[in-house]
């Protein structure tokens, strides 16, 4: 999970800050993209690497190391860094976490939508929300 959390999620810092700083100059935003999915490939493959035969990263169920994991790889796609083809046993994780029901749950909550829970999900709050109820 620590690879997931750190390396993994780490690699789009450079492309994140060229979105962020979209005004910037255009060589700084060059440089920061070519530089961002330089590093972005890299922990790709290293991932596609370390990726066992088993339905998930640590084993047969899912866990927060693959939930944290097809938040953060649809940042690839968000800023065009690779292609998804390239890494075949990735994009197998992905489809097989995308289709577990929580996971679709939480995308569909995502999207905005209103999905039937399953009992387990009392609601869901608007991050704005939650600060404002603790920040109080």
């Amino acid at each position: 999970m620590a690879f997931i959390n750190t390396g993994f999620t780490a690699a789009f810092t450079p492309l994140w800050a060229a979105y962020e700083m979209e005004s910037a100059e255009p060589v700084l935003l060059a440089t920061l993209r070519d530089f961002g999915r330089k590093v972005v490939t890299n922990r790709h493959n290293q991932l596609e690497a370390m990726i066992l035969d088993t339905d998930f990263l640590i084993g047969e169920r899912l866990t927060l190391a693959d939930t944290t994991l097809i938040g953060v790889a649809r940042w690839a796609e968000f800023h065009q860094a690779v292609d998804g083809a390239a890494y075949p046993k990735l994009a197998a994780l992905r489809r097989r976490i995308e289709a577990d029901p929580a996971v679709q749950y939480a995308l569909a909550v995502e999207a905005g939508e209103q999905p039937a829970g399953s009992g387990a999900c009392f609601g869901h709050l608007p991050l704005g929300e939650v600060i404002d109820r603790f920040a109080a």
